[in-house]
C-alpha cells in the first residue's frame, strides 16, 4: 500500500473503495463478500483475510458508523455527501459492520502487518483505532455508570488514571485489570485502571478485547453474519 496510517481511510485501498461507493448497496458489498468467503471454507471465522480486503471491510464498517452519526476524524467528505440521503443503517448492516471490524482486528494480514511494523515496546495505534470503531458501531444502550463510591466499595480502591497513557479514566469507560503472581503460592494481586484502546494497543491482535454491546430486543442472527 502507498499511503499508510492507522486511520480507516489512511491507505490507498480504502480510498479507492470509497471513491467507488455510490449507494448503501455498495457499502453492503464487502460484508456480503465476507459472508460468502467465510461460509465457503472450513475455518470460517478464523480465516485470515488478505490486507486489501481487510482495508475495504474496515472502511465499509467506518461508513456504517458514519451513517449512525458517529463519523471518524478521517472520513472522506465526498463519500459522506454521496450517502447523505442514505438514512440510518438497518439492523443487519450494523451487525455486519461490527462483525467485519472484529474479523479484521483478530484474523487478517492487515492486523499482522501492523503487528510487525509497530516498534517493540510501542503502541499499535491501528488496534486502538479498531477498538474505537467497534465501540462506535455498538447499539445505543441505556446504562448507569458506577458512582465513585460504588467503585471504591466494589473493588476496594477508587478509580485511578489509565495505566498506559496516564490520563483520567472517566465513568463511562471504566476498565480494571487485576494481575496475579501465579508462580508464588503467597500471591499478591494488583489492579490497574485503563482505557480499552490503550490496552489493545499494547497486546497482540489475536488477544485484543472487543467491548461488544447487545440490545436484548435486537440480537443479531449469527447465520446472517
Amino acid at each position: 500500500m502507498g499511503a499508510w496510517g492507522s486511520g480507516s481511510f489512511e491507505n490507498d485501498t480504502a480510498m479507492d473503495w470509497a471513491a467507488s461507493v455510490r449507494s448503501v448497496d455498495d457499502v453492503r458489498k464487502p460484508f456480503d463478500r465476507l459472508k460468502l468467503t467465510t461460509d465457503a471454507v472450513e475455518e470460517g471465522p478464523n480465516l485470515v483475510l488478505d490486507s486489501d480486503f481487510s482495508c475495504e471491510l474496515v472502511a465499509a464498517a467506518e461508513t456504517v458508523a458514519m451513517m449512525m452519526g458517529r463519523r471518524s476524524r478521517d472520513f472522506p467528505d465526498d463519500l459522506a455527501q454521496r450517502l447523505a440521503d442514505g438514512g440510518e443503517p438497518d439492523d443487519l448492516l450494523s451487525h455486519q459492520a461490527r462483525n467485519a471490524a472484529l474479523h479484521a482486528m483478530r484474523n487478517s494480514e492487515l492486523a499482522e502487518l501492523w503487528e510487525e511494523t509497530t516498534e517493540e515496546g510501542g503502541a499499535n495505534e491501528w488496534l486502538a483505532e479498531l477498538t474505537r470503531l467497534i465501540d462506535r458501531l455498538n447499539p445505543e444502550i441505556e446504562s448507569v455508570p458506577w458512582e465513585p463510591e460504588e467503585v471504591e466499595q466494589k473493588v476496594g480502591a477508587s478509580a485511578g488514571p489509565c495505566a498506559f497513557c496516564g490520563q483520567p479514566v472517566s465513568r463511562d469507560e471504566m476498565f480494571l485489570m487485576t494481575l496475579f503472581d501465579a508462580t508464588n503460592k503467597v500471591s499478591f494481586d494488583r489492579g490497574f485502571w485503563f482505557h480499552l484502546p490503550c490496552l489493545n494497543a499494547r497486546v497482540h491482535h489475536k488477544h485484543a478485547i472487543a467491548d461488544l454491546k447487545f440490545d436484548p430486543d435486537n440480537v443479531p442472527d449469527l447465520d446472517k453474519l
